[in-house]
């Protein structure tokens, strides 16, 4: 009897040894695909914030902590943070420095593949400041290298079509640069240079949208400008030739 009763708990401890761990293997999250969703992180997101597009650009991640910069009106703040998993989503919590009065701590959630993000932003050391939320998605990048506005962003450096003394540039995070004379007369520019930063957005393939930091220059701080288009005369293809801003325009640089 003995016997049969040790070969039983023998039996017994065998086959819950064996038994596979069912409800390990549905929670536990996979390395692999936490990877490959990690590889896809790095990028530009964009949304609405306050008004003007913010742009949001993440350069490193390890699963665990998260780097990046953001840049909203022509201001350009450093991210650092952490990341979690939790079920199919990722929460990013971002810290700006701290040592600009604008700085604050953004708590985004993002789909497993990194494509779209909802969530907040709270001053960091500014009480006047009010809490925004907003929704981000994956920037579209330009994939056309012969001047066509295709994405959301874009390289172009254009100069002043009139005399070439002012100049203004665009990149793909978002940001832009106006370098302006401005003119006294019509034979007369100011000495002082003019440095204007700014975030811009295209509405549609004729209008761009241009928020700019404050500025002693536009009275407006968010602007809408005509795109300057140009249709080739053999194959009907359209081409962007510049920017129309206020009475100057801007036309591809060399």
């Amino acid at each position: 009897m003995k016997n049969l009763t040790g070969s039983l708990l023998v039996a017994l401890l065998l086959f819950y040894a064996c038994k596979p761990a069912a409800d390990k293997k549905n929670t536990a999250p996979s390395a692999n695909g936490d990877s490959l969703a990690l590889g896809k992180l790095p990028g530009t997101y964009t949304g609405d914030f306050g008004g003007a597009p913010i742009y949001i650009i993440l350069n490193y991640a390890n699963g665990k902590n998260v780097a990046g910069y953001n840049v909203h009106k022509g201001l350009r703040r450093n991210l650092r943070g952490e990341m979690t998993k939790e079920n199919n989503t990722w929460i990013l919590t971002l810290s700006e420095p701290g040592d600009h009065p604008f700085d604050g701590k953004f708590i985004l959630t993002f789909d497993e593949q990194f494509n779209n993000a909802k969530g907040s932003w709270k001053p960091l050391n500014n009480s006047t400041l009010k809490e925004k939320n907003l929704a981000l998605h994956r920037n579209a990048e330009n994939t056309n290298e012969n001047y066509a506005m295709t994405g959301n962003t874009f390289n172009f450096f254009l100069i002043d079509n009139s005399d070439s003394k002012s100049d203004l540039s665009f990149n793909e995070d978002g940001s832009c640069m106006l370098q302006l004379y401005e003119k006294i007369n019509d034979t007369t520019y100011a000495n002082q240079m003019l440095r204007i930063r700014g975030t811009y957005q295209k509405l549609n393939d004729s209008t761009l949208s241009i928020s700019w930091e404050k500025n002693p220059h536009f009275k407006e701080r968010t602007n809408q400008y005509k795109i300057l288009l140009n249709r080739d005369q053999e194959d009907g293809s359209i081409s962007t030739n510049g920017v129309q801003i206020d009475s100057l325009e801007f036309v591809m640089g060399l």
